[in-house]
């Protein structure tokens, strides 16, 4: 069987590492990003190394900000770009697609594959035979030390993968299951996008302490930026996540049985629990208005869920108001920019009917 060639979209710290492993292994490598100056930066350096949990040297075959030489003759389109820049992915690469290519986002957050496939399919009207897919969760967990240079602090065990339409997993674990063995195919994008409380924990927490950003001040993000008072404010948000995901038929953890589950801890309460996560000790606190605890993850976790409880009927104040607040401290709208139930192809349909849309 001939060797897979690769694709892969966004050179933050997931993308070099994924790049870097593949080419190591003596899969055929292209990298894209839309940075000029990392770009550069890579090709003069001319290799890319992995330190930390494993380690390994490789470079891609061509490092690049041309999307088309990046997405020509690669069999799986890899896309490790942050989730809110997905659109701009999925556009970009619509008119290049081709018959027998797996795209997949690296992950998708919520609702990830549903806005790629309705950009593809319905905006561009792109009708190649295209595998669409994500993941739960970036496998690696990294760092970028320096452009060239990851640091890992490990592999992640289990990685969940789905497709829309769902039949079409089998396509993706036959072609990548012996590439990266922690993949595992779940049920459909609900899994894997809905089921992740993560999103909770970034935009109220960065917040709520938006007085030390606008000074320069750092802080311990969990130890310090999450008090009592902001826990129990992302455990509201958190019960409105998981009232839209009961709308949507799925029975999800809540954040705290997942913390206790991923970390082996005990503590019922979150304060409690964050604070006996020694694995979140000494994380960084956003430095500025950009970072990806107030963007990403208000475009692409709060704005979706908050849009598809609305169309369900379900009410999720919190959810809303830390949006508009968000929107008004980063001088965007947020509304506007996110993930709603329009830009994910699922505006006006029942239950019934986004089911027959994934499945």
């Amino acid at each position: 069987m001939e060797q897979l060639k690769f694709a892969v979209l966004g050179a933050g710290a997931g993308g070099q590492t994924m790049a870097a492993v593949l080419s190591s292994g003596g899969y055929s490598v292209k990298l894209y990003d839309n940075d000029r100056e990392k770009i550069a930066r890579l090709n003069e350096l001319g290799k890319i190394t992995v330190t930390g949990k494993f380690a390994c040297e490789g470079f891609p075959q061509l490092v690049t900000a041309d999307i088309a030489a990046a997405v020509a003759d690669v069999d799986v389109i890899m896309v490790t770009t942050t989730t809110d820049a997905h659109r701009e992915i999925a556009n970009l690469c619509a008119p290049y697609l081709r018959d027998g290519q797996i795209f997949l986002l690296n992950p998708g957050h919520v609702g990830g594959a549903l806005e790629v496939r309705h950009i593809i399919r319905e905006v561009h009207g792109c009708r190649a035979d295209v595998v669409i897919g994500e993941t739960g969760d970036l496998m690696y967990a990294c760092r970028t030390a320096e452009v060239g240079q990851t640091f890992q602090s490990g592999v992640k065990n289990k990685v969940e993968v789905a497709t829309i339409p769902a039949g079409d997993v089998k396509r993706v674990m036959e072609a990548l299951g012996p590439v990266f063995p922690n993949l595992t195919a779940a049920k459909n994008i609900l899994e894997t996008g809905f089921e992740g409380g993560g999103a909770m924990l970034h935009p109220i927490p960065s917040l709520m302490n938006i007085t030390n950003t606008d000074m320069g001040q750092g802080y311990d993000y969990y130890m310090e930026g999450i008090t009592p008072s902001v826990a129990r404010l992302v455990s509201a948000c958190d019960a409105e996540r998981l009232r839209v995901c009961r709308a949507l038929g799925l029975e999800v953890p809540s954040l705290v049985k997942t913390l206790q589950k991923i970390y082996g801890l005990e503590q019922e309460d979150l304060y409690d629990l964050l604070q006996h996560n020694n694995a979140y000790r000494g994380l960084k606190s956003p430095m500025n208005l950009k970072h990806r605890f107030l963007v990403e993850d208000t475009v692409c976790g709060l704005v979706p869920l908050s849009s598809i409880g609305r169309m369900l009927g379900v009410e999720t104040p919190v959810m809303d108001a830390f949006i508009e607040i968000s929107s008004i401290v980063c001088g965007r709208d947020f509304r506007k920019e996110g993930r709603t139930a329009e830009k994910l192809g699922l505006a006006g349909k029942t239950l019934e009917e986004i089911y027959e849309l994934i499945s």
